[in-house]
């Protein structure tokens, strides 16, 4: 709704409150509207329980609200401490009631009251805040509310106010749900017209759970929740034992689901707590003699005549529901902390629980588990970093996960705690959880298996080089046969390509028949609907699918348009997940490489200067020793490339690699090379080119197929060393060797496991090594810096987490990454080593995946950094939104959309 920050209004010397639309709305005419009608609303409304409006102002094209500041805490955080006392209860309930009361004077409906819409001031005052879903009550229910305030006048409201959208079937079809599901009337949830009864009923799930510590209607989904406020009764058991009767005779008016039986207006609600407050406890009733003198059996003919009764309802009315009313398609969004950034989208980072009620994401290189009826997603400390492919077990109490590094499966519980080690397997492509067996891609085995509760992998499904490559597999038709995607081998083709032509496949595990059920298209699953989902480009598509037969039995229909799917074609992957009872997760995106990116030099003020090129997928930016060139990579959707740019602008960029994807550029000591990763020929290795184009690319290493960080980093001072990245044995952890650039070129290591070690840097003067570890189990990465030759010493440099060091071109500052930030510390190594704290650089913007290469440099000078933005500089500055799709009962519209033939 929007942005809300602590201001100073520095002619009055007050402290206020400005509420702005976010830039991304700020041109939208619906959003404007919506912030004009709050502001008409405040300004009607003049109330010392209510937020003041100061005013409503422009500023280059921004339009926001000033308002009052409201110290103190929400009734929301207050109840995190549990229930709060009847007498508090009281107190607060009696000033919410007299804020809406003089709402529904003026005619209007909040619409959106909540705990975390109220707050309670230093001084013990209540503020009911954001209006920015009132409404104004229509003719009839404006004039009756009125009349219920004889001798009070009533402001007409304005016509645009009775405009203010509600819930509907249309609209949450358009994925627009407007109110807090929990706190919804029946009405509301039903998209009817909300009038002051709405708010009557809203205050009474407030109230209630002010006194019991949980929420009136709760579930672990959002339509459970739904359906809970248009079913279920709220149980009153649950409020304390010795409360005034007429309390919770209170609350059941409050909350009847038929807006005619509850309180008809505020004010004879806020007269009854008025009542009760004067005596707002009782002792219990004493028992019936009578009751207490009857035998057991006697006693027990109503309870058990009554339950009876009410279950056969119950089951007519379920049986009702579940065959006459069509399941709601319901769209709604959840937006990702600002400190939360995805990571290796390469691989798998979202998942959700097979009954839907939870669902989990790889964020920071850390695992975060989200109730679906809750607010906010916790992180799950023990699954510790690097952490990729999460994924549910069968009965959604435990999360499998692959850990970086360690290079493992593993598994934690949902309740936390510590994670039990699965088995050692190389970097994987895709997992499932079938019964007691995980099944997992291997591109150089094929298919493997290996039991849930730990083991060695087997081979279930073996592949041949020369078939390609395996990924993504699912076990279906219980447990007989397996869906999976081949792919080329890497080189085979360019990169989108590789996935786009992949081919989707079904293989019977007891005669070994494979059968080729989609050409062009990875990532596949089946679902319970009877579909198969796989991704082509930047869309989802859908066929009908018949598992006897092993037949697709439709044509494809694409069904999720825009899923954000692996960078630059690395993989096959597709970030979307769905639940068995239908309940559909994905992150929006786009396939292939980000075109809108910019390459600009920021001072360390933070001040931009965007440099003359196009804009385009830029990766790892690298100054020449000269400091007249950049060496950079480019991505263009289908392969990868190095360019050289001179800073000067007299030339053209120039493509210098041909062949193949090359990435990962870096400079020789003396300007003359740039070193680069390949793919040319079938086969990963390190190469090297002379800059100014002329001559043939040298191999100067083969990689493992496997071994996807095999990639320069930087020369030694000295020029005859080089230092990469290797994964040894093939797929266990990376680790930094060096090997010489002449001769025989036999590597050694310099930080070798068990822990995961990459992106080391030189000093300038050669005679330290800074790089990034998770060498402390369980812990984030870290930056540490040793002696070079190695001494057996060792500093940690960070403790707080830090990746992608940078040396200053001096030496006496060290920089990393985290968090969406460069950071600076300063390094002192005359007569001993010893650095300073870690301070953040005023640069906003720069892309950088925590793990992946350096996407940053810095000016010979060491003035300036370069650094890889997103669209321009002004854009960069706003992080873009990351957020979770969540499409509620989807496969009863795809069932709809794609039908069997």
């Amino acid at each position: 709704m929007g942005e809300v920050y602590r201001a100073r209004d520095t002619k009055l010397g007050r402290s206020i409150a400005v509420k702005v639309l976010p830039e991304a709305f700020a041109q939208d005419p619906d959003r404007v509207a919506r912030l004009e009608r709050e502001a008409r609303v405040l300004a009607s409304l003049n109330h010392s329980n209510i937020a003041t409006l100061h005013g409503m102002e422009e500023s280059g094209g921004r339009h926001f609200l000033v308002m009052e500041l409201v110290e103190g805490e929400t009734v929301a955080e207050r109840l995190k401490g549990g229930a709060v006392s009847v007498e508090e209860a009281l107190r607060i309930g009696h000033q919410i009631a007299e804020a809406l009361e003089a709402a529904h004077e003026k005619g209007i409906v909040h619409r959106d009251l909540k705990p975390a819409n109220v707050k309670i001031t230093p001084e013990d005052k209540v503020k009911v805040l954001d209006f920015g879903l009132a409404k104004a009550m229509s003719g009839a229910n404006a004039s009756a509310t009125a009349r219920s305030h004889q001798g009070m006048e009533s402001a007409p409201a304005s016509a645009g106010l009775s405009h203010s959208p509600t819930l509907s079937l249309a609209a949450t079809q358009a994925g627009v749900i407007l109110g807090t599901a929990a706190y919804m009337s029946p009405e509301q949830a039903k998209g009817m017209d909300a009038d002051a009864r709405s708010d009557v009923f809203s205050f009474g799930c407030v109230l209630y759970e002010m006194l019991t510590g949980r929420q009136a209607f709760h579930g672990e989904s959002v339509s459970e929740i739904l359906a809970a406020v248009l079913i279920r009764e709220p149980d009153l058991s649950g409020l304390p034992s010795n409360l005034n009767p007429r309390i919770p005779d209170l609350l059941r008016r409050c909350l009847e689901k038929s807006p005619k039986r509850r309180w008809q207006a505020v004010g004879d609600l806020r007269a009854e707590i008025e009542a009760v407050a004067a005596a707002p406890r009782s002792m219990p009733a004493p028992a019936s003699t009578a009751m207490q003198t009857r035998p057991l059996w006697k006693r027990a003919i109503p309870v058990l005549v009554t339950a009876l009764v009410v279950s056969v309802i119950a089951g007519m009315v379920g049986w009702s529901l579940r065959t006459s009313a069509p399941a709601l398609v319901t769209r709604f969004s959840i937006s990702l902390p600002e400190n939360q950034n995805l990571t290796a989208e390469q691989r798998h980072l979202l998942a959700i629980s097979p009954d839907g009620s939870r669902l989990v994401y790889s964020a920071n290189a850390q695992l975060f588990l989200r109730q679906m009826g809750e607010m906010e997603a916790r992180l799950i400390p023990g699954a510790g970093t690097g952490v990729t492919y999460p994924f549910f077990s069968p009965d959604g109490q435990w999360i499998g996960f692959y850990s970086g590094q360690d290079g493992a499966f593993k598994k934690i519980a949902i309740t936390g705690g510590a994670p039990i080690t699965i088995g050692k397997t190389s970097a994987p492509f895709g997992a499932h959880w079938y019964g007691d067996q995980i099944v997992f891609g291997d591109p150089t085995k094929g298919i493997m298996r290996m039991p849930s509760n730990g083991g060695e992998p087997e081979i279930l499904i073996s592949v041949k080089e020369q078939e390609g490559q395996a990924a993504y597999p699912q076990m279906v038709d219980r447990g007989r046969a397996v869906l999976f995607t081949l792919a080329q081998p890497t080189g085979a083709q360019s990169l989108t390509e590789r996935w786009d032509q992949a081919t989707i496949v079904v293989q019977q595990l007891a005669s070994g028949q494979r059968k080729v059920v989609i050409r062009g298209g990875s990532d596949a699953r089946y679902v319970p609907s009877g579909h198969i989902l796989y991704a082509l480009g930047g869309n989802v598509l859908a066929v009908p699918f018949d598992l006897k037969s092993l037949e697709v039995k439709g044509g494809a229909v694409p069904v999720i348009e825009g899923v954000k799917r692996s960078p630059v074609g690395q993989t096959g992957v597709a970030h979307f997940s769905f639940s068995d009872n239908g309940t559909l997760v994905y992150f929006p995106g786009a396939a292939g490489a980000d075109l809108s990116r910019t390459l600009a030099l920021v001072d360390r003020s933070g001040k931009p200067q965007t440099l003359s090129l196009a804009q385009t997928a830029y990766e790892f930016p690298r100054i020449s020793p000269d400091g007249k060139q950049l060496a950079v990579g480019i991505v263009d959707g289908k392969e990868q490339a190095v360019w050289i740019y001179q800073f000067s602008g007299g030339a053209s960029p120039r493509r210098l690699t041909f062949g193949g994807n090359s990435s990962n550029p870096v400079w020789s000591r003396d300007g003359r090379y740039v070193y680069f990763r390949s793919d040319r020929d079938g086969k990963v290795g390190i190469f090297r080119q002379l800059a100014d184009g002329t001559g043939q690319a040298e191999r100067l290493s083969t990689a493992d197929q496997n071994d996807l960080r095999h990639y320069p980093l930087t020369p030694d001072p000295s020029g005859k060393m080089m230092l990469f990245e290797f994964r040894h044995p093939p797929g266990g952890d990376s680790d930094i060797w060096i090997f010489p650039l002449e001769g025989e070129r036999k590597p050694k290591v310099l930080v070798e496991m068990p822990r995961f070690q990459s992106h080391a840097a030189f000093s300038p003067d050669g005679r330290w090594l800074a790089y990034m570890s998770n060498e402390q189990q369980g812990n984030r990465p870290e930056i540490y810096v040793q002696p070079y030759p190695g001494t057996g010493a060792k500093y940690v440099i960070t403790t707080e987490g830090g990746g992608e060091p940078l040396w200053s071109p001096d030496g006496k500052q060290l920089f990393y990454y985290w968090n969406s930030r460069i950071f600076a510390v300063d390094i002192h190594t005359e007569q001993s080593f010893s650095f300073g704290k870690p301070s953040p650089l005023p640069i906003v913007g720069a892309i950088q995946q925590i793990g992946g290469p350096r996407n940053y440099d810095i000016t010979r000078d060491g003035k300036q950094f370069l650094v890889v933005l997103s669209s321009s500089p002004t854009e960069a500055s706003q992080r873009p939104i990351i957020q979770i799709d969540v499409v509620l009962n989807w496969l009863d519209e795809l069932k709809q959309r794609v039908p069997f033939k």
